[in-house]
């Protein structure tokens, strides 16, 4: 594992490549890996050394599996989810299994050490346990400032989380925009590992609606037999996130230590405006692709550096222009991507939030009356539905529930 090898990136010489890749979670391997395999000169750097503790739920939905380098998660252990266990408030549950898997529960330490790994077996060169990091822009360059090395780029991967440090420093109109939009700043989550006295079906994720403001609660079952516990507000950031988790808690009887629980900021796809650096990729959560829905980053953080990497692969494979100018392309071609199709599912998936986080007893019993309804919602971990598709299919079973004579739709939603 990357976790054993010394940093390869020795020396105070300058290092010439055609991409920075600065923060090596799922997004930043994710790019790494790609663009390494793809023969390009690439590096990637993070502040921490791997394995590393991440404060994250660690469900991989089942439609991110493409994206994985193959084989990836029969490296590391992990709980195969096939249903939902669905309550109100902490109140009785209504089961529903699928019959397929809908997610894959990891533990983050080891998926993103995995992930970096191969991204490092790939040919990527790697820098971790970096202090400090800067960025700022030199003509058609981007100089990247880890420690005491200086690393000039044609491009760059910003995938260093919902507090961009490299996007601050590119882009502080950015920054103050958001600070200056209360309604753009990121949500907040709280979470841990933990124990639960009684455990639901290994088989499940368990998920609260209610219990959290304009959010919901979880928890994951990992292969170990602990449970990744915690909480999220997707209508706006908790006020005291700590104290709804604590309510969580003891609704699940479930017993964490108190050093454990981590707070984390969650992206708002609407604060981040892409495409105004020439040859700058704002992947993952610094680049606000966060389902404003289910709050999943894995799936969404996996997609964006991918279709970022493909984008700069395919314009630097052209002969015709020169590789500064393939940068700018790549990441326009990118920007036109997040904006023109995830933004637009993005919306669609906020106003869900609106609805269900807002009247989630309401979404409880029309769930709990017909349980088609619930699969349906599962289906978008599965990749058969996005939510302007989910929408229309739920509207349509909705209207066949209240249609007198009309028989619901049938069959699976999976």
């Amino acid at each position: 594992m990357i976790a054993a090898q010394e940093t390869p990136v020795q020396g105070t010489q300058e290092i010439h490549v055609d991409a920075a890749v600065v923060g090596l979670g799922p997004a930043g391997s994710t790019a790494l890996r790609l663009l390494a395999s793809a023969g390009i000169s690439c590096i990637g750097i993070d502040r921490s050394h791997f394995p590393r503790n991440k404060p994250c739920g660690g469900g991989v939905s089942a439609r991110t599996l493409p994206l994985l380098p193959p084989g990836l998660l029969d490296e590391i252990p992990h709980q195969i989810t096939s249903g939902i266990s669905l309550t109100y408030r902490g109140g009785p549950s209504q089961n529903q299994d699928f019959g397929r898997p809908i997610a894959y529960q990891v533990r983050r330490d080891q998926f993103d050490a995995a992930l970096l790994d191969a991204a490092y077996r790939a040919g990527g060169q790697v820098m971790t346990g970096v202090e400090t990091v800067s960025a700022r822009r030199e003509g058609r360059e981007f100089v990247i400032v880890a420690d005491h090395r200086v690393i000039r780029a044609l491009s760059v991967f910003a995938a260093d989380g919902a507090t961009s440090r490299i996007l601050r420093d590119l882009d502080p109109d950015s920054s103050r925009h958001v600070r200056e939009n209360p309604s753009l700043r990121p949500f907040t989550s709280a979470e841990a590992f933990g124990d639960l006295r009684n455990p639901i079906d290994d088989r499940h994720v368990g998920i609260d609606l209610g219990l959290v403001s304009g959010g919901y609660a979880w928890s994951f079952p990992k292969k170990d037999s602990s449970w990744g516990l915690g909480v999220a507000g997707f209508l706006g950031p908790l006020a005291n996130p700590r104290k709804e988790f604590a309510r969580y808690l003891e609704s699940r009887q479930a017993t964490v230590g108190k050093a454990e629980v981590l707070t984390w900021p969650l992206p708002n796809y609407r604060s981040v405006r892409h495409g105004r650096i020439s040859g700058l990729f704002l992947v993952g959560d610094a680049g606000g692709i966060l389902d404003p829905f289910l709050g999943e980053g894995i799936y969404y953080a996996i997609l964006s550096a991918t279709r970022g990497a493909e984008a700069l692969i395919h314009e630097l494979s052209r002969k015709d222009i020169a590789p500064e100018t393939a940068a700018g392309l790549a990441s326009q071609a990118y920007a036109r991507f997040v904006k023109g199709t995830l933004w637009p599912d993005f919306a669609q998936g906020a106003r869900l939030a609106q609805v269900l986080y807002r009247f989630p007893g309401f979404f409880f019993r029309v769930t709990r009356r017909h349980p088609g309804l619930l699969a349906l919602y599962a289906s978008i971990l599965t990749g058969k539905h996005d939510y302007r598709s989910f929408s229309r299919a739920m509207i349509l079973r909705t209207l066949a529930l209240l249609i007198p004579g009309r028989t619901p739709l049938s069959g699976p939603a999976l």
